[in-house]
């Protein structure tokens, strides 16, 4: 396939950043939800960089010549990169100055000039920061990436001033008014040195490189002493950018990227402050919720599931299908709680990559755990900014009696699965919940995800054989319905994308995929979905994030629909839809369409197999993302992302929306109440469990 046949990854990542500032701009959501996005879009960035555009730096370091997938060089796309980065950085700052205009006539406030004599009550009441003296710029190339700093340039030496200890970034003014700590200290700066000469002063973070790397050989018991050595280091791995707050590109900051090695390319200056992640503590503030997005009705909630065996009565030989955040996580949660409490529940598995701190879902594994189950768990310790985390969370378990298994040394294991193994006399019953999102009920509530619980037995077979090889550190090759990477998911998907191409030439114009990723990135994929599409096969997309394929070319990907949802919630479900006749082939899974999904992770997906539950992901799920003309945006072949444009007469559709207002009616009274749904004249019919409508 020509290079020219795909987008830039990195790029294209970019523009997906810009989808989220879109939402920041979005004049129709709460001012502290608009301010979220904001928070968002530097987030995304400073992960980008750490990871993504520290290897590539990495790589035109080792040759300049070296050359991308999309035939671009990488010292090219560094430069694009940066060129993006200025522009999204600006839109970004007139959409915070905006909305903080708005939060102060609503009297919440943060400021971000100080007038050292408006605010010299402030400053006084300030403790005293740190301050490190150094005479040599050299010394600044230790200083630890993320973190804020002020850097302050003396007549005859330099100074870096950092937060005091035990001290908030968000200085309180009063009640509902902040002030940021590295603003204060940077305009008080001859408060903290007045018998000398400041000559400038500017608050500054280091963006380093963050993607270290474990030997794939290891001993499955060096793996954790190899990962805290490593995270010690994190901290001096090479700079990748500068940010400086300050008016602009001084000597002081010259200096600072000649200390950490980093070409002027890699100083940034921005109109706004630094890590804005310090806007969700606004976001989150309690006298506000006003402004924020309501909170989700309680109904949707499972009152009536409190023990195992409700959950035995609910099953009863169907599968149950859950989308989340519309449908509660709280019955994830409750199912685990319950299940360390039933005493006829005797061995509880689950998978962990990101849990979140405190978790409800840890502790009910180490309460079933004091009470003599047998649990054990799978954490994946390489989860990048959660290994200490887990880590510490790892030894938790241990103390507890859970037993932590060690997992597969050179893949990181990324699959969602619990296995609850409940015995009733001479009845043995396996309770199988897998998901295509993280078991942490925090994210859980921003993020849409799917999740099914069921008894049948070959996919407790399945797990059963999944938590072995966790045990074991081997992965067998087949399972009976689990489809597994790096074993067999790419050589699935490339099998059945292959499929209905044949259909498709064989005259079968109803020949169909449609998939829902994070992103799309893997070179072999593209090319088979635009064999797919040259075949008359019509292929809609829904990716999230980054995505490589070149649609609605000629002769190429006409037949390829590539759509984004960004909205209130992240999308973050993985579905993949096949026609395959009259057999229609649907999957879930944890897996991206990504080279590290497909080759370097443990992944599963896991198939929809009931008929009911098929159509409802289809025609329901699928379709209604399809539907939206509010938050779609449609991927043009130029690479540009642009708004579906409503044809005339149509009414807005919104999906996010359309599935709150489904779930408030799927629920009266029962967890599952009018699980199945189905469309007639566009009017929702809900039927109960026993089908009366």
């Amino acid at each position: 396939m020509k290079p020219s046949l795909l987008f830039n990854r990195e790029l294209s990542w970019m523009a997906f950043n810009d989808r989220v500032l879109e939402e920041a701009q979005d004049k129709g959501f709460p001012l502290l939800e608009r301010l979220k996005f904001v928070a968002i879009v530097s987030s995304n960035l400073d992960e980008f960089f750490m990871i993504r555009v520290a290897g590539l730096e990495r790589k035109a370091k080792q040759n300049p010549n070296f050359k991308q997938v999309d035939g671009s060089k990488a010292v090219d796309t560094l430069y694009q990169i940066r060129e993006w980065t200025l522009a999204q950085k600006r839109k970004q700052a007139e959409v915070l100055k905006e909305v903080l205009s708005l939060l102060q006539k609503q009297d919440l406030n943060l400021q971000t000039e100080i007038n050292t004599e408006l605010d010299k009550d402030v400053i006084l009441k300030f403790p005293h920061p740190k301050i490190q003296f150094f005479t040599n710029i050299d010394g600044f190339k230790s200083h630890p990436g993320g973190q804020i700093f002020v850097f302050v340039k003396l007549h005859d030496r330099f100074a870096v001033m950092s937060m005091p200890e035990n001290t908030d970034r968000l200085v309180v003014k009063n009640k509902h008014h902040f002030i940021l700590a590295e603003k204060l200290m940077a305009s008080a700066a001859s408060y903290y040195f007045p018998n000398e000469t400041v000559l400038e002063a500017f608050p500054f973070k280091i963006i380093r490189d963050a993607d270290f790397k474990i030997a794939a050989d290891i001993d499955p018991e060096e793996l954790i002493p190899k990962i805290e050595a490593a995270l010690q280091n994190r901290a001096r791995l090479p700079a990748v950018r500068l940010e400086v707050d300050a008016a602009s590109i001084t000597d002081g900051a010259l200096s600072l990227a000649k200390a950490l090695k980093l070409p002027q390319r890699s100083i940034y200056r921005y109109d706004l402050p630094l890590d804005l992640r310090v806007l969700w503590r606004i976001h989150a503030h309690e006298d506000f919720d006003h402004l924020r997005f309501p909170k989700n009705e309680e109904d949707v909630t499972p009152r009536s599931m409190k023990l195992v065996p409700d959950l035995v009565k609910l099953v009863e030989g169907h599968d149950i299908l859950l989308h989340h955040p519309y449908d509660s996580f709280d019955i994830v949660v409750k199912l685990l709680e319950s299940a360390a409490q039933d005493k006829n529940v005797v061995a509880i598995r689950q998978t962990l990559y990101r849990s979140g701190k405190n978790s409800p879902i840890a502790k009910a594994l180490m309460d079933a755990a004091k009470a003599g189950k047998n649990v054990s768990v799978l954490i994946e310790f390489r989860a990048r900014f959660d290994e200490d985390t887990n880590i510490k969370l790892a030894k938790e378990f241990k103390k507890c009696g859970i037993k932590v298994l060690k997992g597969m040394p050179d893949k990181k294991i990324h699959c969602k699965t619990t296995q609850i193994i409940r015995r009733e006399g001479d009845e043995v019953t396996s309770y199988v919940h897998m998901g295509t999102g993280n078991y942490n009920p925090s994210t859980a509530r921003s993020y849409t995800d799917l999740s099914m619980l069921t008894t049948h037995e070959g996919f407790g077979r399945d797990a059963e054989k999944l938590f072995k090889a966790f045990e074991s550190g081997r992965l067998p090759r087949l399972f009976e319905n689990f489809v597994t990477a790096p074993e067999q998911l790419h050589k699935k998907l490339t099998q059945w994308v292959r499929s209905e191409a044949r259909r498709a030439l064989d005259g079968d114009k109803t020949a169909r995929i449609i998939a829902k990723m994070n992103s799309l990135v893997d070179p072999a994929m593209v090319a088979e979905l635009y064999e797919a599409s040259k075949a008359g096969v019509k292929v809609d997309l829904i990716v999230r994030g980054a995505c490589v394929l070149r649609p609605g070319v000629v002769g190429l990907s006409e037949n390829i629909n590539v759509i984004s949802i960004v909205d209130k919630y992240l999308e973050h479900s993985r579905i993949y839809y096949f026609k395959n006749g009259e057999h229609p082939l649907i999957y879930l899974s944890s897996a991206d369409w990504m080279p590290r999904s497909f080759h370097r992770r443990i992944e599963i997906a896991f198939p929809v197999e009931e008929a009911e539950l098929k159509t409802y992901v289809k025609d329901i799920i699928l379709e209604t993302y399809l539907k939206d003309n509010v938050k779609a945006r449609v991927l043009q072949p130029d690479g540009r992302w642009l708004f579906k444009t409503k044809a005339q007469g149509e009414e807005s559709f919104r999906a996010q929306e359309y599935f709150e207002r489904l779930a408030k009616q799927r629920y009266k009274g029962t967890p599952l109440y009018g699980r199945f749904v189905k469309q007639k004249s566009d009017q929702l019919v809900l039927t109960n469990i026993s089908g009366a409508t």
